[in-house]
């Protein structure tokens, strides 16, 4: 885009806010997370949006006190957070946006949300666009596109969350990277874990940061598919996972045990 004249007559470059919107489309990933990078979130509509949300799901938070604690350390020594969780309904990313809303940890629902790029294309977009979320480009759903725009587009989404958690951030996350099967609904796969996460905390390792990962589980009790908003879904918290110190970075792989373990662990308390 070129650059605007002020009043003073000197040349200025455009605000972020000010750029037009891209398609969002895998072809043209570049342009989109140059969009999305800098950040969309507006407090102001972000805020009513949870309360209102909040209050038509209902959801439970279950995090003991020493989780809270312990986030909150975290937070304000500047270490990055992922919070990583299952994904057994459509309703999830206003479930999880209204659980993290919750006073005790109000701080992670500041965080940078991921979910598929069709949500983008919709009149739903300035729900998540506004709510500082950021569209994910699934294979699926580009059938016929090259392998290389794929991992491109990937590495790109990788990079922009990797920089938010090295600069202290939040990222909210599904590790299915899809709605969860009828077998990972009491139990986590490893398989379902998807390498994502994974990468992240290698990035921000490599970096020679600290990053921590709060394990999600979220559980319906049988009314996960319903059309309408289910009532009081519960949101249970695993144990923190945290890679800090000198040290070798973790593989991807070593991750997704982590954080399988740690769901698993939620969907236990969840489901209580």
């Amino acid at each position: 885009m070129d650059a605007t004249v002020g009043r003073s007559g000197r040349s200025r470059s455009p605000s972020p806010r000010r750029r037009a919107r891209p398609e969002v489309t895998v072809d043209n990933y570049e342009a989109v997370y140059d969009y999305y990078g800098p950040g969309r979130r507006r407090d102001g509509f972000t805020h009513p949006l949870l309360a209102v949300v909040g209050a038509l799901y209902g959801p439970r938070l279950r995090i003991p006190p020493e989780t809270v604690t312990e986030l909150h350390r975290l937070h304000n020594a500047g270490v990055g957070v992922i919070v990583a969780a299952n994904h057994p309904s459509t309703h999830d990313p206003f479930v999880l946006a209204s659980a993290v809303y919750d006073k005790r940890v109000r701080f992670l629902a500041a965080g940078t949300g991921l979910t598929k790029d069709p949500l983008f294309r919709g009149p739903l977009r300035p729900v998540f666009e506004y709510t500082g979320t950021v569209p994910v480009f699934r294979a699926k759903n580009y059938v016929g596109t090259a392998r290389e725009v794929h991992d491109a587009a990937a590495a790109r989404l990788i990079g922009l969350c990797v920089d938010r958690l090295t600069s202290g951030g939040v990222v909210l996350t599904f590790v299915e990277g899809t709605n969860s099967s009828a077998d990972d609904l009491r139990t986590l796969r490893l398989d379902s874990v998807k390498k994502g996460v994974g990468q992240m905390v290698r990035g921000v390792r490599e970096a020679a940061g600290a990053v921590a990962v709060l394990p999600i589980g979220l559980v319906y009790r049988g009314r996960e598919h319903v059309r309408t908003p289910p009532r009081h879904p519960v949101v249970a918290a695993g144990p923190l996972a945290l890679w800090e110190g000198p040290g070798p970075a973790p593989t991807v792989d070593e991750v997704r045990g982590v954080v399988r373990d740690g769901i698993d662990d939620a969907l236990t308390e969840a489901w209580r």
